[in-house]
């Protein structure tokens, strides 16, 4: 990745909290030209004879060629998904459709046009998936994995909760706070893991220029726990607001995995490595599709077994 010469550089998801802050980024640190995608609203952006958007929609994942036979990029950045859990949950068909159906598309398609490398954002979901999402983002690895192309390289990066993004706890409980309502909490040992937005564009970058093809990148800190948040949030506030434990959501999981620092190769950047000896497996693919047909809607709907079918 030069960041001198003039290649176009392709990000989907513009009204991704993690995009705005990665577009700014290699508008100030490179000379790239910068395609975003946007479904419904492009987001908050000034204007910049570098920057254009294009309207497609994940669901309709076909209509992406127009943008790699228009402004043939050089690199791909794939932000755009449904990335809540209990999106997931709700609509597990139209979540798998466009955060794994979309993603196999885009990958196809950074090959057939000779992409020199694409980055996908997994999430640390992805980690013993139980949730659609979590699952999408697991096959779209394992994909990653079986893929033989050798002219793009594919990078995977699990990235954590991003701070202060939509649907974000600390937005909820900032939320709560502000009307002095109690702070929900779904368990009381409920752990995950956190970045800001400005740290996870600047690992994505990072992995653009020096990512493994087929690596799969963490990070390796340990994980907070939410009820801790919350009582440096309350004390923050200087108010005092009672913490409610009201149960987990379906999809939900208790605490996301930690990784030791022997199962990664470390990188340049603390906190941030890639999974030693990740690879292909029958067996982890064949499980989480028995666990995404679980789903009756999922389970039922045709297209999608076929394509499960031809691709695994």
């Amino acid at each position: 990745m030069d960041s001198h010469k003039k290649h176009t550089i392709l990000v989907t998801g513009s009204t991704s909290f993690i995009a705005k802050y990665l577009i700014e980024e290699i508008l100030n640190s490179t000379n790239y030209k910068i395609v975003a995608t946007y479904r419904s609203s492009i987001g908050d952006y000034k204007q910049n004879n570098r920057l254009t958007f294009e309207k497609v929609d994940l669901l309709y994942p076909d209509s992406f060629e127009e943008i790699f036979k228009k402004h043939k990029p050089k690199y791909m950045v794939h932000l755009a998904a449904m990335a809540r859990v209990s999106d997931g949950e709700i609509n597990p068909l139209r979540s798998f459709r466009a955060n794994f159906i979309a993603t196999v598309k885009l990958v196809d398609l950074c090959s057939k046009y000779r992409v020199t490398s694409s980055l996908i954002v997994s999430s640390n979901l992805a980690q013993n998936a139980v949730s659609t999402v979590g699952i999408s983002k697991l096959l779209v690895e394992q994909y990653a994995q079986k893929n033989v192309n050798t002219t793009s390289n594919i990078v995977c990066y699990r990235v954590p909760n991003v701070i202060d993004s939509k649907g974000a706890v600390t937005n909820v409980f900032r939320k709560q706070i502000t009307e002095g309502e109690p702070i929900t909490i779904t368990h009381p040992d409920m752990s995950r893991l956190f970045i800001t937005g400005p740290k996870a564009a600047s690992e994505i970058i990072y992995l653009m220029k020096k990512g493994v093809n087929k690596g799969v990148y963490v990070s390796y800190k340990e994980p907070v726990k939410i009820i801790d948040l919350a009582k440096q949030m309350i004390k923050e506030s200087g108010k005092k607001i009672p913490i409610k434990i009201i149960g987990m959501k379906p999809g939900e999981k208790l605490t996301e995995h930690s990784f030791n620092r022997e199962d990664l190769l470390e990188t340049d950047i603390q906190y941030l490595g890639m999974i030693r000896d990740y690879s292909y497996s029958t067996e982890i693919v064949d499980q989480a599709i028995v666990t995404l047909n679980n789903k009756e809607e999922i389970q039922s709907n045709t297209e999608t077994q076929e394509i499960l079918n031809t691709l695994f």
